[in-house]
């Protein structure tokens, strides 16, 4: 593997952690008790500064070197994180995101704040002008470990019998010993690993009672390379109470073969019989172990990284007022269960995926064929059915391979309330519910955008502009936003709401009408009314703030759920609250789809558009004129679509009470299209047009049927103009 393919991992990996750098800040804020979430941050930040500056990302690795520092005080200290630190972590998390962008796009200027960022940091260390700890003297190893933890010259002796019963000696009441075996590879400093920092975690979690480091590889300072670790085997003694799992985790980004973790013995054993000794383990026979301090300067060529000054304690903050802005209701923090992944190039899967549509139209080609319909031979249906059933198991576990829980995008959603209520100094509560319901991974980043409006929406616009508002209205001053995930038929239904003031309608209704969007002669639903905020330049902010009152949000939320061949719904009530509900297929790749026929041709519409399916009587159909005809269903005035007209498929007038009416709801309301018959409900694999239909807006795409004919997917929202 070459440096540009290690450079794309990194870049890949890089943009794993920093995505989840704000989301753990955020968790930390509501449980600052939690250590385990600040160590885990620490960690990918170590990662990112190491591997940043091996691929030559010398501004990221600045960065992170500091922010590294910061966060390094904070968990080995018992202080209080106050509110304004915690607000610097997550301007550093902006600037990092930004400096990368800089990094990997080759880009001309830093991000803005990068500097003054920096000295915030600085300043926060009391670091001031003082020279970067990386460049001094490197500190003697012992000084970072516990008191108990002694360097000394030894010979290759050194795990004798004696030796290990003098190290089971040694442990207290509760604690079991450990022998770890490190093999660390030659280009571990390049993947940004060093022996200081595993040493230094393990301390945090036990005692390093003994440890024998192999020297003989390390070359003259003619022949050394820096980026090349050559001591290479490590035999560590560590007594501790914390389990295996918790000695595992500090090795978590090595791998397997890189370390050997044994559980020698643990003190109830001890108790139980006298120790035996330990039968002796030489990493390398005959291998000089030298005192570590000989080795400074050779270790410190290695890495200019293994190891700093512990940083200036930081300057002391202000506490963190009792009320915070924001609040995120969450479960409370556990240890996630460990499983093992591999990555995959997500074209392969959209190749897999594409080649089970294929599997799936072969299936229904012979599920329509005449010749194989006409056998009547039990054995043959039944081979015919479990190849049906094969088929569709391995449909669905290949779907199942495109789909991702929807927790991440939600967990990005608490920085959203957070720096919104933050802005319109408002208290919020950010409720999570269904974060584990699975979407499919191409939808997950288009769905980030449509989501920040609408939570942004619903902050500045939605809830009361002030506390005592609120109160008035006899509701707690902490006003509350709900995302909610659930699966509802054949989709996914996403909600976003608030317990706010509610949609004014009469004044949506005027605002539509000054801007030319809706007729004072019309006479339009609640919901009708409600989608007027989601046109293009509407808004009926009386100011422009800095996260709306520009009219452009709502606009975006609509065009991107549209492209996810979603919709979205609004309910309202004015004094209780707004709740938007975003509804999406499963997946992009196969729809559910109502078969309809008419002039001949086949079409499909769209499952998730439908409400019913009806044949009139002629009584409650309605011509009128230079409007066209009607349909009355259940008081309701429907216009209907001739599809056949619509489409110029021919000159025929079928009567309406003859025909059949589909009753579908778009973005401008309900309306009936009239079809010659249904022909039955389908999953479709859909085919992207090409580019003679692409300017066809009432087709959105095609699907090609089991007889092989092809049948176009219609498109609800461009039929009704």
């Amino acid at each position: 593997m070459n440096k540009e393919q290690l450079k794309q991992i990194f870049i890949e990996e890089a943009t794993e952690i920093i995505e989840q750098l704000d989301i753990k800040i955020i968790d930390f804020e509501e449980d600052p008790t939690n250590k385990d979430l600040l160590n885990d941050l620490f960690r990918g930040v170590h990662t990112l500064k190491g591997s940043a500056n091996s691929f030559g990302f010398s501004k990221l690795g600045e960065f992170v070197h500091h922010f590294e520092d910061l966060l390094d005080y904070h968990r080995n200290s018992d202080e209080e994180i106050a509110t304004d630190r915690i607000d610097l972590f997550l301007d550093a998390v902006d600037i990092i995101k930004g400096v990368f962008e800089f990094e990997v796009g080759n880009l001309t200027e830093l991000p803005s704040g990068y500097q003054d960022n920096l000295d915030k940091i600085q300043k926060a260390l009391n670091l001031g002008d003082e020279e970067d700890s990386s460049e001094g003297t490197l500190a003697d190893l012992s000084d970072e470990f516990d008191e108990d933890f002694d360097i000394e010259e030894q010979s290759s002796k050194t795990t004798t019998d004696n030796q290990n019963v003098n190290v089971q000696n040694r442990l207290e009441e509760g604690e079991s010993l450990f022998l770890i075996n490190l093999h660390l590879d030659t280009d571990s400093y390049f993947r940004g690993f060093d022996h200081a920092v595993f040493f230094k975690i393990l301390s945090q979690v036990g005692r390093i009672l003994e440890s024998n480091w192999h020297m003989n590889n390390i070359p003259t300072i003619q022949k050394l390379n820096p980026q090349e670790c050559y001591i290479q085997d490590i035999l560590i003694f560590l007594a501790t109470r914390q389990s295996k799992d918790d000695v595992l985790e500090v090795f978590e980004f090595l791998e397997e073969e890189e370390y050997k973790i044994e559980e020698l013995n643990s003190q109830e054993e001890q108790k139980e019989e006298t120790p035996a000794p330990i039968k002796e383990k030489p990493i390398v026979k005959e291998a000089p172990v030298q005192e570590i301090k000989e080795e400074k300067s050779v270790e410190k060529k290695q890495n200019s990284e293994v190891k700093k000054e512990p940083p200036a304690k930081p300057a002391p903050t202000s506490k963190p007022k009792e009320n915070s802005k924001s609040k995120i209701v969450k479960k409370p923090h556990k240890k996630e269960e460990k499983r093992s992944f591999v990555k995959i190039d997500t074209q392969k899967l959209d190749e897999l995926f594409d080649s089970v549509g294929e599997l799936v139209i072969a299936q229904n080609f012979l599920a329509e064929n005449k010749a194989i319909k006409d056998i009547e031979n039990e054995q043959v249906n039944k081979t015919l059915e479990t190849l049906f059933k094969i088929t569709k198991l391995i449909q669905n576990r290949v779907m199942s391979l495109r789909m991702v829980p929807i927790k991440d995008t939600f967990d990005k959603m608490k920085r959203v309330i957070r720096d919104a209520s933050k802005k319109v100094d408002k208290k919020v509560n950010l409720i999570i519910q269904g974060e584990d319901t699975e979407i499919d991974k191409t939808m997950v980043d288009s769905l980030s955008d449509p989501l920040i409006h609408i939570i942004r929406n619903a902050v500045d616009h939605g809830l009361e502009a002030s506390d005592e508002d609120r109160v008035k209205a006899g509701k707690n001053e902490i006003g509350n936003v709900t995302l909610r995930a659930y699966h509802k038929g054949g989709n996914i239904a996403i909600e976003i709401g608030e317990d706010g003031r509610g949609i004014n309608r009469d004044k949506v209704l005027s605002k539509a009408i000054e801007n030319g969007i809706a007729s004072e002669d019309e006479e339009y639903t609640d919901q009708q009314i409600y989608s007027f905020i989601m046109k293009p330049g509407f808004s009926t902010a009386d100011k422009i703030s800095d996260i709306s009152g520009r009219g452009v949000g709502l606009d975006v939320v609509n065009t991107g759920i549209e492209k996810l061949l979603g919709k979205v719904e609004i309910e309202s009530k004015e004094g209780e609250g707004t709740k938007f509900t975003i509804l999406l297929p499963l997946t992009l790749a196969i729809i559910d789809g109502m078969l309809v026929e008419s002039a001949d041709e086949i079409f499909i519409i769209p499952i998730l558009s439908i409400i019913e399916s009806f044949r009139p009587s002629e009584n409650i159909v309605h011509t009128v004129n230079k409007k066209g005809e009607f349909v009355n269903l259940r008081e309701e005035l429907l216009p209907i679509i001739r599809l056949n007209e619509k489409l110029d498929l021919n000159d025929k007038k079928p009567k309406p009470w003859e025909s059949t009416l589909v009753c579908v709801e778009s973005e401008k309301g309900k309306f009936a299209i009239l079809v010659d018959e249904l022909i039955g409900r389908q999953q479709v694999v859909i085919k992207p047009l090409g580019k003679a239909l692409s300017s066809l807006k009432e087709i959105s795409g095609g699907a090609i049927m089991g007889n092989g004919e092809i049948a176009l997917i219609l498109n609800i929202e461009e039929l009704h103009q």
